[in-house]
């Protein structure tokens, strides 16, 4: 029984990891990048994993992605459950994300982050190995809150997305006009010209609020003619899955 244990807590890592990718560098992963709150819902799961070769103590909250403030000090509309626990190398734990205050808007979405900050083991001073560094590490996963009644489904959002250039002082920026009541998650941004990128966007945050306009800026200048430029995305869907799109510039 020990050993078919041993083999199922193998398995559910390997396929933990095979859903989040390569890309994350922390040793504590959710089996999931985002979580959706449908209007009604009160809770949802997720299953976390620790594939640190050692234990980690796992603290968890909700905000809105400030990152500046102490958990303790922060006032959210989400709880996760538990808030501080052990995690033995090769563990697995459900954390549970309540919806305490549904005191929300009802004609968009609303967007948090559920922080997972790993916290290593201290190494013992008059250990050999004293040269060692662990980091504490901190993984953000969004939560969209999406309310009933919607104008338009979650699919439609890409007809929604207009795209145009600005030039200010500080040189040309790419703006996204976001005529939906969803937010556009996008994984990357590239301006194309032909076949060819002219120019991607040097923002590492590249969330597109619903019904408002976001502006990147550019990695490269564009000094040439903007004739025939369309833009070039992945959008990330309910699933965590980047799918390509394309839009003309207006």
């Amino acid at each position: 029984m020990k050993r078919a244990c041993n083999t199922l807590i193998t398995w559910l890592i390997s396929a933990l990891l095979g859903l989040i990718g390569n890309t994350c560098a922390a040793g504590v992963m959710a089996d999931r990048t985002r979580l959706i709150f449908n209007e009604g819902q009160a809770q949802e799961s997720l299953m976390l994993a620790n594939t640190n070769s050692y234990p980690v103590v796992v603290q968890t909250w909700v905000d809105k992605g400030q990152g500046d403030n102490l958990p303790q000090n922060i006032v959210s509309a989400f709880i996760a459950m538990p808030a501080v626990f052990r995690l033995q190398p090769s563990a697995l734990q459900s954390l549970q994300v309540i919806l305490t205050d549904r005191n929300l808007p009802i004609d968009r979405e609303s967007v948090f982050w559920l922080n997972l900050y790993e916290i290593p083991p201290r190494h013992d001073a008059s250990a050999p190995d004293t040269t060692r560094v662990t980091l504490a590490m901190n993984t953000q996963l969004k939560i969209f809150y999406r309310p009933k009644n919607l104008p338009i489904a979650p699919e439609q959002l890409t007809n929604a997305l207009h795209f145009r250039l600005e030039q200010t002082a500080d040189g040309v920026l790419l703006v996204c006009r976001n005529d939906s009541p969803y937010h556009a998650s996008f994984a990357s941004v590239r301006l194309i010209q032909g076949d060819k990128i002219v120019a991607g966007i040097s923002d590492t945050d590249l969330l597109s609020s619903p019904y408002s306009e976001r502006r990147y800026h550019l990695d490269q200048n564009l000094l040439k003619s903007h004739d025939q430029l369309q833009v070039r995305y992945e959008l990330i869907d309910d699933t965590g899955r980047a799918k390509p799109g394309q839009a003309p510039l207006r």
